[in-house]
């Protein structure tokens, strides 16, 4: 049997095998953040921001730590919010976050919950988190179940800073956290 996998024809045919039993997996992945940046644009529109947030120049998007989304956030640049064009930064401290609308936290583990809690009381941005062991820093959490992508939100999150959520974007939400974080 040993001698079967030294042949020079199978190998190839067997490489081939394994990238083709990977592919859906990386297209699956692909989707996922496509469908995220998608979800992304689309809360900005169903909040409530401050009148300050709305005299910016620009609409910006920013990612705290390694740029989870794979290029395609951005896409957003060249589309509008409140006639605002997007822009998508990085960051890499709160302190660069601070003319942010919206802040992804790439990178929750370098996060400290007490110090996101008492910077958001002084900042109106829209923090944003993967997956449900984060949402006690993310007012939207991306949750993957029975295969699709939902939100939670964290209204107690929320209520630190001038934003709020229209009834639209929480009636699509499938859970909604009201209590202190």
């Amino acid at each position: 049997m040993a001698k079967v996998w030294r042949q020079p024809r199978l190998m190839p045919i067997c490489i081939l095998m394994l990238a083709m039993w990977q592919a859906p997996l990386c297209l699956a992945d692909l989707k996922t953040h496509q469908i995220k940046a998608a979800y992304l644009y689309q809360i900005s529109k169903f909040v409530f921001w401050p009148d300050a947030s709305k005299q910016a120049e620009s609409f910006k998007v920013c990612q705290f730590g390694k740029d989870a989304y794979e290029g395609i956030l951005d896409k957003m640049t060249g589309r509008t919010v409140f006639n605002k064009p997007v822009a998508v930064t990085s960051v890499n401290t709160l302190t660069q976050a601070t003319d942010c609308h919206i802040l992804i936290l790439s990178s929750p583990e370098k996060i400290n919950s007490t110090e996101l809690r008492n910077w958001l009381n002084s900042h109106d941005v829209l923090t944003v988190v993967d997956g449900e062991q984060y949402q006690s820093l993310g007012m939207v959490s991306f949750v993957l179940e029975n295969q699709r992508i939902r939100l939670h939100i964290n209204l107690g999150l929320t209520k630190r800073t001038s934003l709020s959520f229209a009834a639209n974007l929480l009636e699509v939400a499938s859970y909604i956290h009201r209590g202190d974080e």
